[in-house]
C-alpha cells in the first residue's frame, strides 16, 4: 500500500543517486573523534621499489585506504592502540602499532606461498599452484587498457586457446566472433558465457561495460565438465568488481575516441572504369572493336574533369564516408565499505557514431551495477547483485552491408549530387550517399537489460568445514525495433536536353513501409550448493554436491504495414486497410533444464593433485527417452618440485606441475522441437471459390536424437624457473561425436524428403530430420612463456601461441564424391575451388592447356586435377585451410618507470584463408589491384585475369570458383598500445584527489598482412561489410 503513494516522478537515476548515497552514508562515522594522521611508504623488501595498491587498513574498523603510485599512504587512525594492517597480493601481510608514530614505512616480505594465483573456476576458486585443468585468466585492469566498448574485441592474443576474429566495426554491431581452441563441430559452436556464477545470463559478455570486470578466465578442458550440456566448445567465465573494506573511494573515468577504418579498398577511377567498360564490350562482340561504350575523347573528359555534370570522376568511399568517427566513454563508480557490509555501485555511459556522412548511424549504452555483501551474522551472509543496461541503437533503414555494397560497387561515372544538389541514382537506383542517412528512413532498435541475483550461504556452525549456499537469478532482456522505410527521389541527367529524369528508390514499391518486432526473454536460475572444505593434516579435500535449474521463456511479435497516407505518421494504425498491405507474426516457447552437480578436489601438501568432477543434464530440447545426460571428468597433476629430492638438486626450478585431465562434455545448443513433426500454416486450398488455409508439414521427427558429445584429454606442464621466468605447455585431444546432421546427400533425390542441391536460398527445406551421425577430432598445442622483472624499472613480457587443427571424420556425402573433393578427413570450412595456375596470353597458351569451351584470352587456366584432358566439377580440389586460422598467437609486453607506464599487445593468426571476389563489372566497379592489374590486350602480362560483365557469374569467378581469389589472411596485428602518467600526489593532494591517471591508447594501430584490399579478419566473401575500426583514444582516471 506504501508504495501507491510514492511520487510518481521517481526514476530510475534517483534510484540509483538514494543507493549510492546510502553506501556513502554507512561509511561516515557517526561521531567525530580525535584522530591521529599517520603517513609512510610500503617497499618490497627483496628490491626496495615502491609498492602501489597496498591496502592499509585500521585493524577492526572500516577506514582505509591504498597506497598511491608511489607507494605512499596517509591514514587518520582513531587512537594511540590503532593497529594498522598492511596486506598486498604475493607479499606476506604485516600489522603496526600506531602508539605515538606519525610516520610507518614498511618492507613487505614475498611470500611464495601468497604468490598463489587465486583463479576463478566454475562454481568455486583455485590456487593457481593446484589447478589440475587447462584454466587461463586475465584481470579486468588489462581489459581496461583498450580503447574498445565491446569487451569481445578485447580478448584476442591475450590468452592462448582463445581464438577472436573482429568481424566488422560498425557501432552497436562490432564484437568478435571468437571460440576456444578453434572450430571442433559442424554444429554450433557457441562458447559458454558465465557471468558471477549465472550460466548463459541473458544480455551476455560484449556489451559488459569494461570497467566492471574484475577477471575473465576461460576453461578449455575437461574442468568444463562442471557445466556439463553446454560446455562442449569451451566457457568463459567473468566475474565483476565487488566492494573492499575501507573508506569510499569514488573514481571517474572518461575517454575520448576517433575511429577510422583500418582498411578501404581502393576502387578504380571513372577514366579507368569506363576503359574497362570498352573491354568487357569487346570481349562480348570482338567485331564492335575497342570503343564500342567510350571514345578515346570521353574518357580523357573522365580523366581531366573538364564535364563534371557528363563525365565525372566520383569516389564514392569519400562521398559517404568521414574520416574519422568519434566514441567516448564515462564510469563513475564508489567502492568501500566495513568489515560487515561491502559495495561497490558504478554507472557506465558509451557513445559511438558512425563513419557516414551526415549518418543516422548511433550507438548509445547507459548502464548500472550494483554489488553489496553482507555478513548478517559471524555465519550467514547474503550478497545482492543488481545490473541493468540500455543499448539505443539507431541505423539507416539499409543496412550496412548494402551501403558498402553501394559503395563498392556505384560507378565512378555517375556523380553522387549534381551540381544542383540533385541525388543521382548511383548504382540501380542505389545511392550510397543517401542509403546512409535517414532520408530512407530509420531502424530504431532499442534493447533493454537486466540482471538480478541473490544470493546467500551459511557455514554451518557445528561442523567445520561444512556450509550451504545458493543463488536466485532473474535474467530479462526486452528488444525492441521500428523500422520506417520511405520512399525518395533520385535523378538521372539528360544531357540531349540538358533534363533530369525523377525516379523513386526506398519504401516498397514506390510506398512508405513500417515493421515492429518485440523480442521478450526471460531467464530463470535456481541454485543449491553443499560445500564442505577442510584441511586433516598434510591432507586437503575441497568438495561440493549442487542442483541447479533454469527456465528460459521467449515471446516475439512482428507486424508489418504498407501504404500509408502519409510519411509523417509511422505507426501501425495508420497503414493500409487492406489485406494484402498488413501481416503479423508472433511466437513463444518455454526451455528448462535441470542439473545435478558434484566435484571433489584433494591434494597432499600441494603435492599431489587430483579431481573429481560430476554433472547430470536435463533439457527439454530432447525426447523423454534421452533427456538425460551425463558428463564426468577427472584430473591429476604432480608438483615435482614440492619433492624433496628435486627441490635440493634443482633449486633453480621454484615450481614444477605436470597434470593430465580427461572429461566428457556435451553440447545441447540445437534447434528446439526436433522429436516432434513440425508443421506451418504456409499453404492454401481451394473448395469452391473460397480459399482455406492448409498446413504444411515442413519437417519430419526423430524421436530418438540425443546430445551431442565432447571428449577432451589435455596434457600439460606448468613451471617457474628462477621466481621470474613462466612456463606452460598443454597437449590437447578432442574427439565431438553424436553430431546433429541431416542425411541430405546420402538419401536419394527421389525420395521426396531431401534437398538434392542443398540449396540454402531456396524456399525449400528438407523433411528429412537431424540424425546423431557426426564426427569430428581435434589436436593441437598451447604454449605460453613469461618473465617478470621488478624495480624502479620494471617491465613483463608474454607470449602465447595456439595451434588448433580440426578434421572431419564423418560427415553425410553422396556416395559419388571424389576422394580429394570430400570433407571428410580434411579441416572444417574448407574451400572445394579450381586450381588457377597461370592466365591465357597467348593462342598457344590456349593450345597447350585443357579449357572451358568459352575460354579465350586473358582467362585463368585451371589444372586439369585428374588428367583427364578437359576441365570439369571433377578438377575442384579441396582447399588446406579453412576461415578459421589453425594458428594464433600474441605477445604483450609491459613496463614502468616511476609514474609512466606502457603496455602493447601484438595479436596474429596464419594458416588461414580467406575466399573474397567483388562484385564488379557492368554490375559494379572494380578493386583497383584488379582494375590496374588486370589482363588486356594492351596489357597481355597482366597479374589479374581479364575483365568481364560479371565477376560472380563469369569464367574466372563466380561460375567457377578458384583459388586465384583464395587469399592468405595471416596477419600480425599491433592490437593494442596504452601509455599513462599516474601524477604524482603532491601535485593533487591540494585538490582532496587521491589519484589521477591521464593515458593514451589505441587500438588496430597497424597491420601486417599480405591481402591487399580489405581486413584480413573480414568474413564477406564480396568484401562488403562495415569495415573494423582503428581507434586511437584519450582518457584521465580520477579518484578521490
Amino acid at each position: 500500500m506504501i508504495i501507491k503513494h510514492l511520487p510518481r516522478k521517481i526514476t530510475a537515476p534517483f534510484i540509483v543517486m538514494m543507493i549510492m548515497l546510502g553506501c556513502l552514508h554507512a561509511s561516515i562515522p557517526l561521531f567525530a573523534q580525535s584522530d591521529i594522521t599517520v603517513k609512510g611508504k610500503i617497499t618490497s623488501q627483496d628490491d626496495a621499489s615502491a609498492l602501489p595498491g597496498v591496502n592499509v587498513i585500521v585493524k577492526g574498523t572500516s577506514i582505509g585506504t591504498t597506497t598511491d603510485a608511489n607507494g605512499e599512504f596517509s591514514i587518520k587512525a582513531p587512537d594511540q592502540n590503532s593497529i594498522l594492517v598492511f596486506s598486498f597480493i604475493g607479499y606476506t601481510s604485516q600489522e603496526a602499532v600506531v602508539g605515538t608514530q606519525t610516520n610507518i614505512d614498511v618492507a613487505l616480505v614475498s611470500d611464495i606461498a601468497t604468490l598463489s594465483e587465486i583463479v576463478v573456476v566454475g562454481y568455486g576458486e583455485q590456487k593457481k599452484e593446484t589447478l589440475t585443468g587447462s584454466v587461463s585468466q586475465i584481470k579486468g585492469e588489462d581489459i581496461v587498457k583498450s580503447p574498445q566498448t565491446n569487451v569481445s574485441n578485447s580478448l584476442a592474443g591475450r590468452f592462448s586457446g582463445v581464438i577472436a576474429s573482429n568481424r566488422g566495426g560498425e557501432p552497436g554491431y562490432d564484437g568478435s566472433s571468437y571460440n576456444i581452441r578453434g572450430l571442433a563441430t559442424t554444429g554450433n559452436n557457441d562458447v559458454l558465457v558465465v557471468i558471477d556464477g549465472i550460466p548463459g545470463q541473458l544480455g551476455g559478455l560484449e556489451r559488459l561495460n569494461p570497467n566492471d570486470i574484475e577477471s575473465v578466465s576461460i576453461l578449455k578442458d575437461a574442468s568444463a565438465a562442471v557445466y556439463g550440456s553446454r560446455a562442449a566448445n569451451g566457457v568463459i567465465l567473468v566475474t565483476t568488481k565487488r566492494g573492499k573494506s575501507g573508506k569510499p573511494t569514488v573514481n571517474y573515468s572518461f575517454n575520448q575516441g576517433f575511429s577510422s577504418p583500418t582498411r578501404l579498398p581502393d576502387m578504380a577511377d571513372a577514366a579507368t572504369y569506363a576503359t574497362i567498360q570498352n573491354e568487357i564490350d569487346y570481349y562480348n562482340n570482338k567485331a564492335g572493336g575497342m570503343n564500342q561504350h567510350y571514345s578515346e575523347a570521353e574518357i580523357q573528359r573522365f580523366r581531366d574533369g573538364s564535364d563534371p555534370i557528363n563525365y565525372p570522376n566520383t569516389n564514392w568511399a569519400d562521398e559517404t564516408l568521414k574520416k574519422v568517427a568519434l566514441q567516448n566513454q564515462h564510469n563513475l563508480s564508489i567502492n568501500g565499505g566495513s568489515s560487515d557490509v561491502k559495495y561497490f555501485v558504478s554507472l557506465g555511459k558509451i557513445y559511438q557514431d558512425g563513419l557516414y556522412k551526415n549518418g543516422a548511424t548511433k550507438y548509445n549504452q547507459y548502464s548500472f551495477r550494483s554489488n553489496i555483501d553482507a555478513n548478517v551474522t559471524k555465519d550467514f551472509k547474503i550478497t545482492l547483485s543488481l545490473a541493468g543496461r540500455q543499448e539505443d541503437r539507431k541505423y539507416p533503414i539499409s543496412g550496412a552491408g548494402d551501403i558498402f555494397r553501394s559503395i563498392y560497387r556505384a560507378y565512378p561515372t555517375v556523380a553522387a549530387r549534381y551540381p544542383n544538389g540533385f541525388p543521382s541514382r548511383g548504382v540501380e537506383g542505389n545511392n550510397p550517399v543517401l542509403m546512409a542517412t535517414d532520408i530512407g528512413g530509420t531502424n530504431v532498435n532499442p534493447t533493454n537489460v537486466f540482471n538480478g541475483i541473490l544470493r546467500a550461504s551459511y557455514a554451518i556452525p557445528k561442523i567445520q568445514g561444512l556450509s550451504v549456499d545458493g543463488f536466485y537469478a532473474v535474467d530479462k532482456t526486452w528488444n525492441f525495433s521500428k523500422a520506417f522505410s520511405k520512399p525518395y527521389a533520385v535523378y538521372s541527367y539528360n544531357s540531349a536536353d540538358d533534363s533530369y529524369t525523377r525516379s523513386i528508390s526506398g519504401g516498397s514499391s514506390g510506398t512508405a513501409k513500417l515493421t515492429e518486432s518485440q523480442e521478450n526473454n526471460t531467464m530463470i536460475t535456481q541454485n543449491i550448493k553443499l560445500n564442505y572444505e577442510k584441511q586433516f593434516g598434510d591432507h586437503y579435500i575441497n568438495s561440493f554436491v549442487a542442483y541447479e535449474q533454469s527456465q528460459t521463456h521467449r515471446e516475439t511479435f512482428n507486424a508489418t504495414r504498407l501504404r500509408f497516407p502519409t510519411i509523417e505518421t509511422p505507426e501501425l494504425s495508420q497503414g493500409g486497410s487492406a489485406a494484402a498491405d498488413r501481416d503479423n507474426t508472433g511466437s513463444s516457447y518455454n526451455y528448462t533444464r535441470r542439473s545435478y552437480i558434484g566435484r571433489i578436489a584433494y591434494n597432499y601438501k600441494e603435492k599431489y593433485l587430483a579431481e573429481v568432477q560430476m554433472r547430470v543434464d536435463g533439457s527439454s530440447t530432447f525426447p523423454s527417452g534421452n533427456r538425460y545426460g551425463y558428463f564426468p571428468a577427472v584430473s591429476a597433476g604432480w608438483r615435482i618440485s614440492e619433492e624433496d629430492w628435486f627441490a635440493n638438486s634443482v633449486s633453480f626450478i621454484n615450481d614444477l606441475k605436470i597434470r593430465a585431465s580427461y572429461g566428457q562434455l556435451g553440447n545441447d545448443n540445437v534447434n528446439q522441437f526436433q522429436y516432434f513433426n513440425n508443421y506451418s500454416f504456409n499453404n492454401t486450398y481451394v473448395l469452391g471459390t473460397d480459399k482455406h488455409p492448409g498446413i504444411d508439414l515442413t519437417k519430419l521427427a526423430n524421436k530418438n536424437i540425443t546430445w551431442e558429445v565432447s571428449k577432451k584429454t589435455d596434457i600439460g606442464l606448468n613451471a617457474t624457473v628462477l621466481r621470474n621466468f613462466t612456463l606452460e605447455f598443454i597437449y590437447f585431444m578432442q574427439d565431438r561425436s553424436d553430431i546433429l546432421a541431416v542425411r541430405n546427400a546420402s538419401i536419394p533425390g527421389i525420395s521426396g524428403i531431401v534437398n538434392p542441391y542443398n540449396d540454402n536460398s531456396a524456399n525449400y527445406n528438407p523433411l528429412v530430420p537431424s540424425e546423431n551421425i557426426g564426427k569430428v577430432k581435434s589436436r593441437g598445442i598451447e604454449t605460453t612463456v613469461g618473465y617478470k622483472h621488478q624495480g624502479d624499472f620494471w617491465y613483463a613480457l608474454s607470449a602465447n601461441m595456439t595451434y588448433a587443427k580440426s578434421e572431419i571424420v564423418f560427415i553425410d556425402e553422396a556416395p559419388s564424391v571424389l576422394d580429394y573433393q570430400r570433407q571428410t578427413g580434411r579441416p572444417l570450412n574448407s574451400y572445394l575451388l579450381y586450381n588457377a595456375i597461370g592466365i591465357f596470353r597467348t593462342a598457344g597458351d590456349l593450345d597447350s592447356h585443357p579449357h572451358l569451351a568459352n575460354a579465350q584470352l586473358g582467362d585463368l587456366i585451371y589444372d586439369d586435377y585428374n588428367n583427364d584432358g578437359k576441365i570439369t566439377a571433377d578438377d575442384q580440389v579441396r582447399t588446406k585451410y579453412g576461415n578459421i586460422p589453425q594458428l594464433t598467437y600474441g605477445l604483450n609486453v609491459s613496463a614502468g618507470w616511476k609514474n609512466f607506464d606502457i603496455s602493447i599487445l601484438f595479436a596474429g593468426q596464419a594458416r588461414v584463408s580467406q575466399y573474397v571476389l567483388a562484385e564488379s563489372g557492368t554490375v559494379g566497379n572494380f578493386y583497383s589491384t584488379w582494375a590496374d592489374n588486370r589482363w588486356s590486350p594492351s596489357n597481355v602480362n597482366g597479374s589479374y585475369p581479364r575483365v568481364d560483365t560479371r565477376a560472380s557469374a563469369s569464367i574466372n569467378g563466380g561460375s567457377n570458383k578458384n583459388n586465384f581469389w583464395l587469399n592468405d589472411a595471416s596477419f600480425m596485428r599491433l592490437k593494442n598500445i596504452a601509455i599513462g602518467y599516474n601524477v604524482p600526489s603532491a601535485l593533487i593532494s591540494k585538490l582532496s584527489l587521491t589519484g589521477v591517471r591521464v593515458y593514451a591508447n589505441a587500438f588496430n594501430l597497424f597491420t601486417i598482412t599480405k591481402v591487399k584490399d580489405y581486413d584480413p579478419e573480414g568474413s564477406s566473401e564480396s568484401g562488403q561489410f562495415y569495415p573494423q575500426q582503428r581507434i586511437i583514444n584519450l582518457g584521465v582516471n580520477i579518484q578521490f
